[in-house]
This record gives C-alpha cells, structure tokens and sequence, in this order.
C-alpha cells in the first residue's frame, strides 16, 4: 500500500505535530510505502498564479485551469507541482492532515488542491466523479477543531454538522474521482489534557491500523 501523507499545520510542537508523529511511527512498524508533504515546512506556495506554467506571457491562456491543462500537456509545470503530481500517481491512498481554520482548510491546503489537481491529470472534459482520473485512489481527512462536538451539530452554535464544514473538500476529491473514507474528527483538540491526549492518540493509530491492514476490504 502506498500511502501519501498530505499535512498542513505550522506548529511542530502542536497536538496536531503529535499526531502526525505517532502515525510516522505507526507506519515504520506496520510499513505501508510512505511519501510525506509537509506544506508549511515546505514553504510550498499555496497562491495559483501564472508563474505555475513556464510559459511565455504570450502563449498563457487566460483561464487558470486552461492555461495549467495547456502547461501539462507541455511538460512545463513548475517543479514544485510536478513533485506533488509524482506522488500522487504512485499514492493508494491520501492522508489529509489539518486544523478547521474558519470552518476550512488553512489557505495552503486550498492552494495545494488548486494547484495540484491539474486539468488533463486529475480531470478532464467527460472524466470527473465516477470517471475521475484519480479514479481507484482513497483519501481520508484527518482533523482538528477548537469547538466542542456538541457545537457540531444542527442545534449547535454552528448550526450544522461537521460533514457540511468538510463537504467542499470531499466533494473536490469526489469530483477528480477520489473515494473518501470515513474521517477521524478530533473535537475541541485546542483544551485536550493529558489523558484525553492519549486516548485520542490510542484510536487515531487504531484508526490507522485498520486503513492499513484492512486496506482492501476499505476500498471496495
């Protein structure tokens, strides 16, 4: 199983560097193929602009995504774009690691998927959601809130669950043909103290062994 581990949060030291940590770990003794992008330790660029294209002001198309589908086709993406596409294509399955920063990703995140998901590579004309070009690969989300739970729901302070606040990201991976799993939540992970730290700690590599191990009966 080869398995790319997508991961968006700058502190290195916060709950979510711990998590991220122990599932490292995990993956030594358990030994699916790893790749890891670690986009604020990256310093990877999250705004979509036409410097992605290498391309001469004169041949740029006007529209973003034609102008990157055109870029792909030429084998002129920028390098860092490239790099990512790689590890895409060789993935089973993608890990998403990230805060809810304003019921979202952190905007580096939202950069990666926009500048990732290439027209002619992730999708085309005729080949989104079932027929998706990153058909046959999984993803699953793995993130934090400062909110109770109980916020999370319909007669909670939000005012609906926490699949609505994940939806846009589910619902882009839907679109390119990307089946998402179940979700690992962690709830209010801002005012966690030491014995919940671990129990969470506990079913997030439980929650990982089972996408390992279980990997093909997950799929289907």
């Amino acid at each position: 199983m080869n398995i790319l581990y997508v991961y968006a949060h700058p502190n290195p030291s916060s709950f979510n560097g711990v998590l991220k940590q122990h599932a490292l770990d995990l993956f030594t003794v358990l030994k699916p193929n790893i790749k890891f992008s670690d986009l604020y330790a990256d310093h990877f660029k999250a705004i979509a602009d036409w410097d992605d294209f290498n391309l001469d002001g004169a041949e740029i198309n006007s529209q973003y995504f034609l102008a990157q589908q055109d870029a792909y086709k030429n084998q002129t993406l920028s390098i860092d774009i490239i790099t990512e596409l790689d590890k895409i294509a060789w993935a089973d399955h993608i890990i998403f690691q990230f805060p809810l920063w304003w019921f979202s990703t952190p905007a580096i995140l939202k950069g990666w998927l926009d500048r990732i998901l290439v027209k002619g590579f992730a999708y085309d004309s005729g080949k989104v959601f079932n027929d998706g070009l990153l058909k046959g690969k999984t993803s699953s989300l793995i993130v934090t809130t400062q909110s109770l739970e109980s916020a999370y729901q319909i007669n909670g302070v939000h005012k609906a669950t926490i699949d609505v606040f994940l939806h846009h990201v589910h619902h882009t991976l839907h679109f390119v043909g990307i089946k998402t799993l179940a979700p690992f939540i962690i709830y209010a992970a801002f005012n966690l103290d030491t014995v919940q730290k671990e129990k969470i700690v506990k079913n997030y590599l439980s929650y990982l062994r089972k996408l390992v191990e279980g990997y093909d009966e997950l799929k289907s």
